[in-house]
């Protein structure tokens, strides 16, 4: 008779230690996470409660790629719509804007990255030199700076030109984005 007694205390005691044993481990997982000073990141903080735009000024073209300043600037705008911390406003949009973002393409260099044996290209480098710079409209405080930031990508050669330029033209669009992404989160890196 006290056989069923005792195996539902010893259920009852399995389940209290694994529902614990969960309890226990948030708890543990919480005190160490305030102890580290851990915070999740809300980008909309950054700058002051006041800031919500940012003016993206079209990027000025140094480089031998045309079009590659729309690109970025597309790219831009998409990157900060995306994440939705600032508000992107295109040069002109509105009168007074919080931050204006500039920059510079110096240059997008393409150089063969790896050869076949007989010598010819199998896959080529683009590398993209840029300066980028953020200041807040009214002081004119720059608030962000990356001078002669540098992103590469490869891509596949071909032997007809048409292919060659279709793999390029989506290697700038990667590029694009890379430095739209980056460009975002370095604006918003706060230690």
């Amino acid at each position: 008779a006290r056989l069923p007694l005792e195996s539902a205390a010893m259920r009852e005691r399995s389940r209290w230690g694994r529902t614990g044993g969960a309890i226990a481990a948030s708890i543990v997982w919480l005190l160490a996470s305030c102890a580290c000073g851990y915070r999740p990141l809300d980008g909309r903080a950054a700058f002051g409660p006041d800031v919500r735009t940012i003016e993206l000024y079209a990027f000025e073209n140094a480089s031998r790629e045309p079009g590659f300043e729309q690109q970025v600037g597309d790219a831009m705008v998409e990157e900060f719509a995306r994440r939705a911390w600032l508000e992107p406003v295109l040069q002109g949009q509105i009168a007074s804007p919080d931050l204006i973002m500039t920059g510079r393409l110096r240059s997008a260099d393409v150089r063969s990255n790896s050869y076949s044996a007989g010598g010819l290209a199998l896959e080529q480098r683009i590398e993209v030199s840029f300066d980028v710079s953020v200041r807040e409209r009214e002081s004119g405080k720059v608030v962000y700076r990356h001078p002669d930031f540098r992103l590469r990508e490869v891509f596949q050669s071909s032997a007809d030109p048409q292919v060659s330029a279709s793999n390029k033209e989506q290697a700038l669009r990667r590029v694009a984005s890379s430095i739209a992404e980056r460009v975002h989160d370095e604006l918003f890196q706060k230690f």
